[in-house]
């Protein structure tokens, strides 16, 4: 069977919203710019450019509205304590969708988004962590840098399955996080992104749209110790507690969406 080809209107659609992503980014580059400038003296772990981040992000949803993010349990975040925070990955989106939390955060993208022209300058002007995959050294390099962060009172986000899922469920987990958080002593707050993964694919830069995206923040869990054996085991139960969450959030969308269905038919 021939793989379907698609629509012209899909593409057309598409490189127009790349288009419009392009540009909120590149006049919003400058306000960053000015900001890390401004910062610099007073806040050497540019926590508070995170509002302005948060702004580009929803900014970019305003321009090019292709999805609608729903927060839940976001007020369980202080704003003076520094977490790590693990969550699910779908899509190159799931930046875009956790973005809209107040609280600040620094995340690890992979070291190609820095080379972008404007975005890459912005991520790095904004203090978020570079990693080159399969690089010991460099990943060496980002849990050091980020345990930085936790220990100046700065959370940090990872995605422990290490990669986008291909099929929408979640993987196991890698470790590092969790080890963080054990040494330092921070605790760790599991966060399910539901609905990303149908506005980009893995592997397209097609985008879809109208997508009703989920960001559900569960609550903090204290570390269960620093040996080894109680790191691989607090890991196992956040994700398990992830995977139920994000079992939850799934079956009450598709409920819903059943229901709007029934109710226009």
């Amino acid at each position: 069977m021939t793989k379907k080809r698609p629509l012209l209107f899909d593409l057309v659609r598409s490189a127009i919203s790349w288009f419009l992503v392009g540009m909120v980014t590149l006049i919003l580059f400058f306000p960053v710019l000015a900001l890390f400038l401004a910062l610099l003296p007073f806040d050497r772990t540019r926590k508070n450019m995170h509002p302005l981040v948060s702004f580009w992000a929803k900014s970019i949803l305003t321009v090019c509205p292709l999805m609608r993010v729903h927060l839940e349990g976001a007020d369980q975040l202080r704003r003076n304590q520094a977490y790590v925070l693990v969550a699910n990955h779908q899509s190159v989106a799931d930046i875009l969708a956790v973005l809209h939390l107040i609280h600040p955060f620094k995340f690890i993208a992979k070291q190609e988004l820095f080379w972008i022209p404007i975005m890459g300058w912005a991520l790095f002007l904004a203090g978020y962590i570079p990693l080159v995959r399969g690089d010991q050294k460099s990943g060496k390099k980002t849990i050091e840098k980020a345990e930085a962060y936790l220990i100046g009172g700065v959370s940090v986000l990872f995605f422990p399955e290490g990669t986008r899922s291909r099929d929408g469920e979640i993987h196991d987990f890698k470790v590092g996080a969790f080890k963080s958080a054990s040494e330092i002593g921070v605790p760790v707050v599991p966060i399910v992104i539901y609905g990303t993964r149908d506005l980009i694919p893995k592997g397209s830069r097609l985008l879809g749209r109208n997508i009703d995206v989920t960001v559900k923040v569960l609550k903090p869990r204290a570390p269960f110790g620093k040996d080894s054996m109680s790191v691989e085991q607090f890991s196992k139960a956040v994700r398990s507690e992830i995977v139920d969450a994000l079992s939850e959030v799934r079956s009450r969308t598709r409920r819903s969406q059943l229901e709007l269905g029934l109710a226009a038919s």
